[in-house]
């Protein structure tokens, strides 16, 4: 199984709203398909950021930028190119 490593120092977590919408997207993030992942991977790398596109005010929507990688005792060696997407391009569930 595939193990993330999440990354929130780019938002506001401590916010309510921000982290339920964070939570929402991550049970969608779940789902991804992984495509870009290079073969041999155990661990992808997440950080969040605010997302430039905001449909109306309160709506909380993310970027991610996902690194691909392994665990080395703990340290992070990234393989491949770093995937990006925000909320709106998760599955939906």
């Amino acid at each position: 199984m595939l193990k993330r490593i999440l990354d929130t120092s780019g938002i506001d977590i401590s916010d309510p709203e921000i982290a339920s919408e964070l939570r929402v997207d991550l049970r969608r993030m779940d789902h991804l398909e992984h495509v870009d992942m290079p073969d041999g991977c155990d661990v992808y790398r997440v950080k969040v950021l605010p997302s430039t596109q905001t449909y109306r005010l309160g709506l909380h929507r993310f970027r991610f930028e996902i690194q691909y990688g392994n665990l080395i005792g703990d340290e992070f060696e990234q393989k491949g190119e770093t995937s990006f997407y925000q909320t709106e391009t998760l599955p939906m569930i």
